[in-house]
C-alpha cells in the first residue's frame, strides 16, 4: 500500500504563478510539496520520488488507470491562457517547423494537435532553426510583453476557437489505491484545495500582486466541469490516433 496517514504524501506543484491559487491557503501535516516544471515533475512521479499533485493532463491521459483527479480542480483556460504561447516571425499558415517546450507535455501535445487536426499541417518539432518555438508559464508572460516577436499565438485561444472547449493544461492527481485505502485524507485534501481556490480569488483584489498578474489569474479557469471532461476525451482520442512519441 501507498504510504498514508503513517507518512507524508509527496507531491508536486508546478512552480509557476498560475499555481498560486491552489497553494494560498495550502497547509496539510500529511503532505509534502516537491517543486518543478511539468515536465520534471512527470519524471519523478515516473521514478517513484514523488506520488501526486498538479501534473500535467496530458500526463494522467497516458496513466489514467494509476491516478485519480481531485475533483473539481484543474488549471485551463476557455480562451486566451495567456501563458502557453506560440512566438514566431512568421504567420500560422507557414509555419512548418516549431521547437517544443523543454518544460511541457500538454501544451506540445496540445499545438501539434492543433496543427495536425485544425490547421491541416504535420508540423516537425526540431530544434533551435525552428520557424516557431512554445513558451510556458512565467518566461512566456513576460517574453509576450517585450515585443520581440511579430506573431504570438496563444494555444489556449486556439484550441477554444477550433473545439468549442477549455484547455486543460493540468489536473491535480493522486494515486489510485492511496485515494480508496485513505479516503478521509482525499476528502480532507480535496476541500483544502478547493477552499484554498476560493478563498484566493475572493481576496485577490487586495493581495500584494501586481495588476498583470492578477488579471492574468482571472483569466485562467481553476475547476472541472463536463466540458474540461469532453477536453479531455478529445486530447485521449487524438493522442490514440497520433500515437505519441511520433511527433
Amino acid at each position: 500500500m501507498l504510504e498514508g496517514a503513517k507518512g507524508k504524501l509527496t507531491l508536486g506543484r508546478v512552480r509557476y504563478k498560475n499555481t498560486l491559487p491552489l497553494f494560498y491557503k495550502f497547509n496539510l501535516p500529511f503532505v509534502q510539496i516537491v517543486e518543478g516544471t511539468p515536465s520534471r515533475l512527470a519524471r519523478l512521479l515516473d521514478a517513484g520520488l514523488i506520488k501526486g499533485g498538479i501534473l500535467s493532463s496530458f500526463y494522467y491521459i497516458q496513466n489514467s488507470t494509476l491516478y485519480q483527479p481531485i475533483p473539481d480542480i484543474s488549471i485551463s483556460s476557455f480562451g486566451k491562457s495567456g501563458s502557453v504561447l506560440l512566438f514566431s516571425e512568421k504567420p500560422l499558415k507557414g509555419i512548418e517547423t516549431v521547437k517544443p517546450s523543454g518544460e511541457s507535455l500538454t501544451s506540445n501535445f496540445l499545438t501539434y494537435s492543433l496543427f495536425r487536426k485544425f490547421l491541416g499541417k504535420k508540423v516537425s518539432f526540431v530544434g533551435d532553426a525552428a520557424d516557431a518555438f512554445l513558451l510556458i508559464g512565467d518566461r512566456a508572460l513576460e517574453l509576450s510583453l517585450s515585443g520581440k516577436y511579430r506573431y504570438i499565438y496563444d494555444i489556449g485561444e486556439l484550441w477554444y476557437k477550433h473545439t468549442g472547449l477549455p484547455a486543460v493544461f493540468a489536473l491535480f492527481i493522486v494515486p489510485k489505491e492511496w485515494a480508496t485505502y485513505n479516503p478521509k485524507l482525499f476528502a480532507e485534501l480535496t476541500l483544502t484545495l478547493i477552499d484554498s481556490r476560493e478563498e484566493f480569488f475572493k481576496n485577490l483584489d487586495t493581495l500584494p500582486l501586481d495588476r498583470g498578474t492578477k488579471l492574468y489569474l482571472k483569466r485562467l479557469d481553476y475547476r472541472f466541469g463536463e466540458d474540461h471532461l469532453k477536453s479531455l476525451e478529445l486530447m485521449e482520442k487524438l493522442f490514440k490516433e497520433y500515437i505519441l512519441g511520433r511527433f
